[in-house]
């Protein structure tokens, strides 16, 4: 009998629906969705982006980003100021509230990502970063 390994792209897929449905609960009970907790998480590292920056990076429709970034000024998690030079641009940046949204989602995702390298020693959780990361460049750089 022939055994045989699933491919990684199903096993990375695997891992992406199970981090996917665990982050749903974190955000759902801090009261935001997970696309919102994303857009908010890449403004924290990334401040003043526009909106079609927001989208790229968050891995969302320009249209979507517009919905999101629209919820979450009304919320109060964000602000939107012109841009110095191009005021067509609008830059966003997170508010207090925004900060302190993410901060109360911090700890469990923390625990999240802690679960998941259980059993891991040493540098490997960082040296699984370095080739997750690997992958994506190359999969960016070939079509």
């Amino acid at each position: 009998m022939i055994s045989v390994s699933p491919r990684a792209i199903y096993v990375v897929k695997q891992l992406e629906l199970a981090v996917r449905a665990r982050l749903d609960t974190i955000c759902r009970d801090n009261g935001v969705t997970t696309t919102q907790y994303t857009a908010l998480s890449v403004l924290r590292i990334r401040p003043g982006m526009s909106s079609a920056q927001l989208a790229v990076r968050s891995f969302i429709t320009p249209q979507s980003a517009h919905q999101i970034v629209t919820e979450l000024e009304t919320r109060g998690y964000i602000e939107r100021k012109p841009d110095s030079f191009n005021r067509r641009i609008l830059r966003i940046n997170l508010t207090d509230e925004g900060l302190v949204l993410l901060r109360s989602c911090d700890g469990a995702v923390d625990q999240l990502e802690s679960q998941m390298f259980e059993g891991f020693h040493g540098r490997e959780p960082l040296e699984l970063r370095r080739s997750l990361n690997r992958c994506i460049r190359n999969l960016s750089s070939h079509p």
